[in-house]
């Protein structure tokens, strides 16, 4: 019984040392994002409204550097979908980054949420006696879901590998949660 506590303590300590860093993360992920929106609006701005010295220099940099808008969210190459649509007539660099800098913000975000519910995870598994509880199994739903389309952005193959991976240890804490409902009836 004596070395069953020492698990249990082991695990709550570690839960709580994990919940720190994810949470520290997950506010690094906010502050991110929140930065590069601000960014992207700032910039469609300050072409928008700048005068015309402020525009040419924004559009030399465009073409000197060609950019390549290459941003990728969920296998979709949003970079040049966002190029095409603001690319009508003339090169317009301020706008094409700025919606670039604003897109980027979605994965920040959908990151941002991941590790919201994995660090609820671990402060669930810290304050419960068992890490076998449906609360656990229900936080973690969510991520695993974000972190398969997440992966599946980088490709298709990973994306189902991963998606399998996940499907499997959700099982395997669902039977494990019905394994500690049936201990705790029998006590």
């Amino acid at each position: 019984m004596n070395g069953q506590n020492n698990k249990m303590d082991k695990i709550k300590k570690s839960s709580h040392v994990a919940m720190l860093i994810i949470r520290i993360g997950k506010i690094f992920m906010i502050m991110m994002a929140a930065i590069t929106f601000i960014c992207g609006v700032g910039l469609i701005a300050l072409y928008h409204f700048a005068d015309g010295q402020v525009r040419q220099t924004i559009e030399a940099m465009g073409s000197a550097a060609d950019l390549k808008m290459d941003i990728r969210l969920f296998g979709v190459n949003v970079g040049v979908w966002a190029a095409d649509i603001l690319n009508t007539s003339a090169m317009k660099w301020g706008n094409i980054i700025g919606v670039y800098l604003i897109i980027l913000c979605i994965p920040l975000i959908l990151f941002a949420v991941t590790l919201h519910f994995v660090a609820k995870t671990f402060k669930e598994i810290r304050d419960s006696d068992s890490p076998f509880r449906p609360a656990i199994l229900k936080n973690l739903s969510l991520p695993f879901i974000l972190i398969t389309l997440m992966s599946a952005s980088s490709s298709l193959f990973f994306g189902a590998v991963v998606g399998i991976a996940l499907w499997c240890v959700y099982c395997i804490l669902d039977y494990g949660c019905e394994l500690q409902k049936q201990s705790d009836e029998t006590l």
